[in-house]
């Protein structure tokens, strides 16, 4: 173990330039530091100064004082120290700086004893008069440091980052119960070296200790009078609001963003939310800082109507799982355009996709199809209610916008009291909420409607767990797999767990952008469908089936679903790193499974947090929603460009947050949640 004693000096201070050269009863303030500071019998004594001519003398005193020199930036003294930690190799570092010359070398050793005995990472004491300051620190942390902070104030002074961290093992030593930290003993302006003398001449020895000096001040208080107030802390005051210019100066340049403002109002007229969707519209998409209308995709990027060019995650809310306008698939869409769209009689491209869909998803033994997500959910506990004589539906997810699913959320009006009364929910990974339902209301629910797993994963035997349960109450399981078909395998989460439901719902990626869905099960059940009502003019749609049957063709050949976990895997790990050192853990979150997950955020302000981040996302070529639906269009060109974003960004999030800037920052509308608390 290599210890070391680094005392940090220069020339240019801005409040009393020349300072440390400056002379106390015929010794520099400097070479008082030394001296007594040397005093400890320590591997090795460096003095760290800058670069600058001006502080050569400063190198000279060092060197005819038997210390080594290391010369560095100099205003980033944080680098300093870590040259020294890597020169030395020092595992430990005594910090002292060249503007206290009363240091005591007792209180060092104290320190260094307390130090090694529990193993900490910093110390430093509290309640000590100001200019006896000893800090001690893991070596390893300091290049730590160095590599991670980024504000003025963690670069000036070397310890700020480290006592921040949450991860560095902390140590603030009592010396004694009495706070005397408003005594000011170190040298910031002239009138000090006036104080300092007094004393010295009085203690009349170069060999004394702290305690030696709180007993003179005690018994003496008038040699502390000085003509001119002390401002404690008055640099590090200054770096803080030097930290607040240079968050400022991080966020990017405001997007150009005048089509959309404008396209907005002129929408705001003609069409409710300005959206044919909830989750694409202005309340999830701030007004004037992020893009609010698109011009085109092309793969994994999306262009809107002023020009700018994002890389996007939402991909059409997880629709376009090969990519926007993907041509493979397009060639087939011209081809199948040429020959006709809609018909008197069904297509044989029914038949072709149904089979398809039989042969690769494991409840698949008969199939019928819609044209969205919320189609099939609805048909499914339609026809569960009709096989099992049954009214009562229990549900867990997002199924979808008709009257038996939205009732039991916020956006509930319009809808009747007794259908909403028809429609339960319990909880994700919680099978006693589901228990509790079945025991209230026995031989009366017809089905239970999940999504297999969200962004939450599924603990071990709980998807197994509700499927016995539901068929030990005479009921049916459908699994609503419009999101998680074709994403986390082909045969869709159900082969992924290996527990395969009585029924299936499938959409969204199915046709790589093209509307259509599917409701897939038993064949025993799905053969009430020639009784139970599903029939609409577009259900035959060819453009769509063909457009699923490329697609999946497509994901079989080129190995799609191995593509998406090995570049969701690259990207979630490292979101999940960046938040790691940037230390957000409490701020930031990242949920789900690499082919499909969430980056959140937490706390009182978190959708102001968000709002933040997707608009400086937007300003450097990212659209963020908070989605991750990862793509066949998504290459390591992309995800390591996100990645440098989400670094940038990240910092100004956490930067906006510690220092209470985030309404200062903003610039353009806060987001609100699709469903909100009553």
């Amino acid at each position: 173990m290599t210890i070391g004693i680094v005392v940090q000096a220069r020339t240019g201070s801005t409040r009393f330039p020349k300072k440390i050269t400056s002379k106390l009863l015929g010794k520099t303030v400097l070479e008082w530091v030394l001296l007594r500071a040397g005093r400890v019998g320590v591997d090795k004594k460096i003095l760290a100064t800058s670069v600058l001519p001006e502080d050569d003398p400063v190198e000279q005193i060092a060197k005819s004082m038997g210390w080594e020199v290391l010369r560095g930036s100099p205003t980033d003294v944080l680098s300093r120290y870590a040259e020294v930690v890597k020169k030395f190799h020092l595992n430990y570092v005594v910090r002292i700086t060249g503007d206290c010359p009363l240091v005591d070398h007792k209180l060092i050793e104290f320190s260094l004893e307390k130090m090694t005995k529990e193993d900490a990472d910093y110390i430093t004491f509290v309640g000590i008069i100001d200019g006896f300051d000893v800090e001690v620190i893991n070596g390893d942390w300091i290049v730590i440091a160095d590599k991670l902070a980024k504000l003025p104030s963690e670069r000036e002074h070397v310890s700020a980052y480290i006592r921040k961290s949450k991860k560095a093992k902390k140590i603030f030593l009592k010396y004694h119960e009495e706070d005397l930290s408003h005594i000011h003993l170190s040298v910031d302006y002239p009138e000090d070296l006036e104080v300092i003398e007094r004393i010295l001449k009085e203690l009349r020895s170069e060999d004394f200790t702290y305690q030696d000096v709180v007993r003179l001040i005690k018994e003496r208080p008038e040699l502390l009078r000085r003509q001119k107030q002390i401002v404690p802390n008055e640099g590090y005051h200054k770096s803080l609001c030097e930290d607040r210019e240079f968050i400022k100066g991080l966020k990017g340049k405001p997007l150009k963003l005048e089509e959309n403002l404008r396209h907005f109002e002129k929408t705001k007229r003609l069409i409710p939310n300005c959206s044919q969707t909830f989750s694409k519209s202005y309340l999830q998409f701030s007004v004037g800082a992020s893009p609010l209308f698109v011009e085109e995709g092309k793969g994994a990027y999306l262009k809107d109507l002023d020009g700018n060019l994002y890389i996007d995650y939402s991909m059409g809310l997880g629709a376009c799982i090969l990519g926007y306008a993907f041509e493979p698939i397009l060639e087939k869409l011209q081809i199948q355009l040429k020959k006709g769209t809609i018909y008197t009689l069904p297509h044989k491209l029914e038949l072709e996709l149904a089979d398809t869909l039989s042969q690769i998803i494991p409840c698949a033994q008969m199939v019928r199809f819609g044209k969205n997500g919320s189609d099939v959910t609805s048909v499914a506990v339609r026809l569960a209610r009709a096989y099992t004589g049954r009214d009562m539906v229990a549900c867990c997810g997002y199924h979808g916008w008709q009257d038996w699913y939205i009732g039991t959320t916020t956006l509930n009006k319009g809808v009747p009291k007794a259908v909403k009364n028809l429609t339960l929910t319990f909880e994700y990974n919680n099978i006693d909420s589901l228990k509790k339902l079945f025991d209230e209301y026995q031989n009366q629910i017809a089905c239970v409607i999940m999504e297999p797993v969200g962004v939450e994963e599924p603990q071990e035997g709980f998807l197994l767990q509700v499927k016995e349960l539901v068929h030990k109450n005479g009921a049916l399981l459908i699994f609503d797999e419009v999101v998680t078909g074709f994403r986390f395998s082909l045969g869709g989460a159900q082969e992924f767990f290996g527990v395969v439901p009585d029924i299936a719902c499938f959409g969204k990626a199915m046709g790589n952008g093209m509307p259509i869905s599917a409701i897939v099960g038993r064949r025993d059940v799905m053969e009430l469908l020639e009784e139970v009502f599903f029939s609409f003019t577009f259900g035959g749609e060819t453009l769509s089936i063909a457009s699923a049957i490329a697609v999946i063709n497509f994901m079989k050949e080129e190995e799609v679903i191995p593509y998406l976990w090995e570049k969701g895997t690259k990207l979630k790990e490292g979101i999940t790193k960046l938040i790691e050192n940037k230390e957000l853990e409490e701020l930031v979150i990242v949920k789900g499974y690499p082919v499909r997950f969430v980056l959140d955020f937490l706390g009182d302000e978190a959708l102001k947090l968000k709002t933040l981040f997707q608009q400086e996302c937007a300003k450097r070529g990212v659209l963020f929603s908070g989605s991750h639906n990862i793509s066949y269009s998504h290459t390591d060109a992309e995800i390591e460009k996100t990645l440098q974003v989400y670094d940038e960004v990240l910092d100004i999030v956490k930067f906006a947050y510690e220092y209470s800037m985030i309404d200062e920052l903003l610039e353009g509308q806060v987001l609100q949640p699709v469903f909100r608390k009553p």
